[in-house]
């Protein structure tokens, strides 16, 4: 099984900043910092956003944790 960690998570693991992911998907740095910190509005984003995101961060849909917390923490 894949380990699967928050966006946020994986952006740091990554090494984007969210100013650069957001550029890379072409939303706000607010609405990345959104999708961080209440993964319900990550849940309700849209599939084809969704897509870019883990396109950009080179992971597979079912990497992005949706939970309260994540197998691991950093």
């Amino acid at each position: 099984m894949d380990e699967q960690y928050s966006l946020k998570q994986w952006r740091n693991l990554r090494g984007y900043s969210q100013e650069e992911l957001a550029r890379e998907v072409g939303v706000s740095t607010r609405t990345i910092s959104n999708y961080e910190n209440d993964v319900e509005n990550l849940g309700n984003a849209s599939y084809r956003r969704v897509q870019k995101i883990v396109n950009v961060l080179n992971i597979k849909l079912d990497q992005i944790f949706l939970g309260d917390t994540s197998e691991k923490q950093k």
